[in-house]
Parts: C-alpha cells; sequence; structure tokens
C-alpha cells in the first residue's frame, strides 16, 4: 500500500509540474505574458521542448530564424498535426500532414518508422529544410536534409515537404484517415506554397513520435 502511495504521489508531482506549451514558450522568449493564440498554447509540450531546445543550441547552421515546424505523429492522421510556430511573435497554424505508407499501423496512426531507402516509412527525428524549393514531380517541394541519425538518408530517399490531393478533410470524411506517402510529410495542396515560404532557407522541421529513441 505505502509503495503504491509512493508511485501516485511521484505521478500527482509530475503532473503538477509539467510546464504547459505555453510556459515553454514564456520561457523560450525570456518573458512572462503573451497575448492568447500567440503562445504556442495548442503545440504539444515534449516535442515543443524538443524543438525550441535544439533551435537554441543549434542555432548556428539554422538560418531561418522566423519558423519551425513540428509534425506530431502520435496523433492521428485524421487530425491536424503539423504545427509551424512564428519565432518572432508566438503565433501558430496547425494543419494536416501524411506520414509513410509503410508506417502506417492501426487506422491512421504511424507506428514505424526507419530511415532505409526503399523502405517507404517516414523518419523520426529533426530535419533542415533546402534553402530553395523546386519543380518536381509532386509539384513545388522542398528537399529536406536529416540531422538525425534516425533520418541521415532524407536526401537520399527523396523526403520532402511536397503538397497532395490525398491531405485534404474531404479524403479524411471518406476514409476516417490520410492517404499515405512514400515517406515525406505532404501537406493540403492548398497550404504548399505557404509552408514553403515559411519554411525555406535552412529551417528547423521536427518530426516526433514517441516510439523509438529518435531524441537521447
Amino acid at each position: 500500500m505505502l509503495r503504491f502511495l509512493i508511485v501516485l504521489c511521484l505521478i500527482c508531482t509530475n503532473q503538477v509540474f509539467a510546464k504547459s506549451s505555453k510556459e515553454i514558450w514564456l520561457d523560450h522568449v525570456g518573458t512572462t505574458d503573451c497575448e492568447i493564440g500567440h503562445c504556442a498554447e495548442e503545440i504539444p509540450t515534449v516535442p515543443l521542448e524538443l524543438a525550441l531546445n535544439f533551435l537554441k543550441n543549434n542555432s548556428s547552421q539554422i538560418e531561418n530564424s522566423n519558423y519551425i515546424a513540428i509534425a506530431d505523429f502520435r496523433i492521428p492522421s485524421s487530425q491536424k498535426r503539423l504545427f509551424i510556430l512564428n519565432l518572432n511573435d508566438g503565433s501558430y497554424e496547425s494543419m494536416l500532414v501524411a506520414h509513410g505508407k509503410k508506417s502506417e499501423g492501426s487506422l491512421g496512426m504511424a507506428e514505424k518508422f526507419s530511415n532505409k531507402n526503399g523502405s517507404k516509412m517516414s523518419s523520426l527525428g529533426f530535419y533542415l529544410t533546402e534553402e530553395f524549393s523546386y519543380e518536381g514531380k509532386h509539384g513545388t517541394s522542398l528537399r529536406l536534409n536529416g540531422l538525425s541519425n534516425t533520418n541521415s538518408n532524407a536526401l537520399e530517399r527523396a523526403i520532402v515537404i511536397h503538397g497532395a490531393e490525398y491531405v485534404s478533410e474531404s479524403f479524411v470524411h471518406e476514409r476516417k484517415r490520410l492517404g499515405l506517402s512514400f515517406g515525406c510529410p505532404a501537406v493540403p495542396m492548398e497550404k504548399i506554397e505557404s509552408v514553403i515560404d515559411k519554411m525555406k532557407g535552412r529551417g528547423l522541421l521536427l518530426i516526433y513520435s514517441d516510439i523509438g529513441n529518435a531524441f537521447d
């Protein structure tokens, strides 16, 4: 009984002292308050803190100081799980984003990840965007350079941000999940130009899940 109470107290203590997204953002910018909608409120706390810490510790190689993007693959693909945070004022937007075909486990959930060529899986970790976009088979796209051991083959695998018709609310309504890429974080067609405008120029993207040990 005593052991149970100790474990319960530890759980309660962790919950009490866990930082909110707003607190993480305020710590990052060194202020004590922010306007509603400008406090990173909806961005999941764990990947938000990871991304902001990585940004702080690797600022010399991340030239885009205006935006970072976080894809939380713990969230089903039927929900908005790509968050683009404005580093200047704490505002953000969220949108749908696809995962790799072979990463799909249960319906709409990314549960397997790989860095291997031909795996058709998403790769977890930190990415650095290329300076400029290009026109490829998926239209306007943005190449990604893997910065983690878990995504070091991103360029070789042609993992890019691109738009896709299968990333849409109508697709979700029909099939209860998004369509599947070959490992690319595909976004809605109507969002691709805006996403690239914000993220190009050596910007930081984090694709996160608590499966595996990509963030040791």
